[in-house]
């Protein structure tokens, strides 16, 4: 029985694996899927050192991340590619290792595009619903002294009380005491008395 075909979009500051560790996740992944791409993110070759060999040798892609003021939780190019792969890819099976970010546009497209879509991490997450699947990444797949991120629920904040405008009397604005005398309908009143 020939397996699927997948492809492995992997952020390595979101997922902090060590490679060891992603042996054994690609080693799980290949009982029930064909590895035929991965590529990592945010690769710094001093910080991955022990991707170095393994990925020269795999033959996959690294991607160096992009200096940036603003920290996004998601990689641009990471979505690019897994756009690419859905209009022209004969994978039939795109699985992500990203942060937070909404990610559900792009989980919806491969879906229409008829790709499946795996979330891969070390805990569900708040959109792992809208993926196929998901694959579990044990902790002791993970860096030393690397905590899994915790899910915080953001405070919900009070409703900030709305200000009334100031009431002005009713002598000091004449067009308030007309519309106050048309709408009581007091002078229509007295006219058929």
């Amino acid at each position: 029985m020939k397996k699927p075909k997948i492809a492995v979009l992997i952020d390595l500051a979101s997922l902090r694996i060590t490679c060891e560790g992603f042996k054994k996740l690609a080693e799980k992944m290949e009982t029930q899927f064909e590895i035929v791409n991965v590529k990592f993110y945010s690769y710094v070759a001093k910080r991955n050192r022990d991707f170095n060999e393994y990925i020269a040798a795999k033959g996959y892609d690294a991607v160096t991340p992009i200096a940036s003021r603003r920290r996004n939780k998601l990689d641009t190019r990471q979505i690019i590619d897994a756009t690419l792969i859905g209009m022209s890819s004969s994978v039939d099976a795109v699985a992500f290792a990203v942060g937070d970010g909404d990610i559900l546009p792009i989980v919806s497209y491969l879906k229409l595009k008829g790709k499946d879509v795996y979330d891969i991490n070390i805990q569900e997450g708040a959109y792992t619903s809208e993926f196929t699947d998901f694959i579990l990444v044990p902790e002791d797949y993970l860096r030393e002294g690397y905590a899994a991120p915790t899910r915080k629920q953001a405070p919900k904040k009070a409703p900030k009380p709305v200000a009334k405008p100031a009431a002005q009397p009713a002598a000091d604005n004449k067009y308030a005491a007309e519309l106050k005398k048309i709408l009581s309908g007091s002078d229509i009143l007295s006219r058929y008395k």
